[in-house]
């Protein structure tokens, strides 16, 4: 009886973290003044991910700004540093670019947002696989 309830308490553990770790990324944060959101339409996997970027100045959206999205892992043991940097488009209402993520890990990212008055900002965040 007790390896029942302990297997069937595996099974819906199971079911559950495979049900967290199936969601779709969406973070938001500020970068200056700058709110700016990013998500995937699927969850973040190794290898090729759309990710969505969108920048908001108060409630106005900001359509004309260059968005970089840089995804790095830091070197480890055995391992050089990855540094990936892609040049987000402007298209059905978001800036998107396709990041390539090498390995499963921590990754961090960095979103540059160059508004046309040249100014810089950044919102660094992570993303784990």
């Amino acid at each position: 009886m007790m390896k029942k309830i302990l297997g069937m308490f595996l099974a819906v553990a199971l079911s559950l973290g495979g049900l967290y770790a199936a969601e779709a990324l969406s973070k938001k944060g500020m970068a200056g003044p700058l709110e700016v959101e990013y998500s995937t339409l699927k969850p973040v996997s190794q290898g090729m991910n759309l990710i969505k970027v969108k920048v908001m100045e108060g409630a106005k959206e900001v359509k004309d700004a260059k968005v970089s999205i840089i995804a790095s892992m830091p070197a480890m043991p055995g391992m050089h540093a990855m540094e990936e940097k892609v040049d987000a488009k402007y298209t059905n209402g978001a800036y998107e670019a396709n990041v390539v993520f090498s390995m499963n890990g921590t990754w961090q990212i960095s979103i540059v947002v160059e508004t046309t008055d040249g100014k810089k900002q950044r919102l660094k965040s992570s993303v784990n696989l």
